[in-house]
């Protein structure tokens, strides 16, 4: 047990500064590319471009973890086993609190005037942010930990889990085409419905898909797994999907605006 907790406190850290080093190095390169092509682009565009950056390599890292997880478990969702379901969820929990401090840094320099005390700045990021940053907080600190400590039951439901991110990179790279400039032009339009498509399948009907799983291997309907698996599962994947679906309804809403040319709200040109 206690190898075990000085080995997940290794990879926690130690990818923690991985996540961090990309985000000053993707900083770094960014910034240093955009001089040397005398473009205009503001601190705060380039931290917003550097975090997408991080995120999307997250979210390709994790999905193909899921991947390689899900087929390699499908033919029994409770017992199979795969050693990158714990270990990449130790890698994933600590990205979550990297990205938190990310979306900080991110948010300051949105800000024309840094608040002086550090409880200002918290207070006005958590305002700013609240659903992310509950989202984030949630998953770092209960949601992997849960994932990674099961007694090796259940592999194949946390494959599905990292799988959630494939729609990572068409959400990142609309960002990133946002600050370059591009949001009125075709790529931005195909990777929209990229982003839309791939939302609702791997975020939204990914839920369902792991009920059904259960049930096709117990001859279960859907209303019998709910009730038969215990109760922190069912509450885990409510506080995942809650969020999902705001996210993805804001989603639905921006296209509705692109397609009749209204100016996209705030809250929807944001969505992580």
């Amino acid at each position: 047990m206690l190898k075990t907790t000085i080995f997940g406190a290794f990879v926690l850290c130690s990818s923690f500064a991985f996540w961090l080093g990309l985000f000053r190095l993707s900083y770094h390169l960014l910034d240093s590319y955009f001089q040397r092509k005398k473009w205009q682009m503001s601190h705060h565009h380039i931290m917003n471009m550097c975090e997408a950056i991080v995120s999307g390599a997250q979210a390709i890292a994790s999905s193909v973890c899921g991947v390689v997880v899900v087929l390699s478990c499908y033919h029994d969702v409770m017992w199979a086993v795969h050693p990158l379901a714990s270990d990449y969820g130790l890698a994933a929990s600590s990205y979550f609190i990297y990205d938190t401090v990310a979306m900080y840094e991110v948010y300051l320099s949105s800000l024309p005037e840094v608040p002086e005390t550090f409880i200002k700045r918290v207070k006005g990021f958590v305002k700013k942010r609240t659903l992310l940053v509950l989202h984030h907080v949630g998953v770092s600190a209960f949601l992997f930990p849960v994932l990674v400590y099961r007694s090796g039951i259940g592999d194949f439901f946390v494959g599905c889990f990292f799988c959630v991110e494939l729609s990572g990179p068409f959400t990142n790279m609309r960002v990133i085409l946002s600050r370059l400039g591009l949001k009125y032009s075709r790529w931005y339009l195909l990777n929209g419905i990229a982003m839309i498509l791939s939302f609702a399948l791997c975020r939204v009907v990914v839920f369902p898909y792991m009920y059904l799983a259960y049930g096709a291997q117990y001859g279960l309907s859907i209303l019998e797994v709910v009730k038969k698996i215990p109760l922190h599962c069912n509450l885990g994947c409510l506080l995942v999907l809650i969020p999902q679906l705001h996210w993805l309804r804001l989603m639905i809403l921006g296209a509705i605006k692109m397609f009749s040319g209204k100016k996209l709200s705030e809250a929807e040109e944001k969505i992580d």
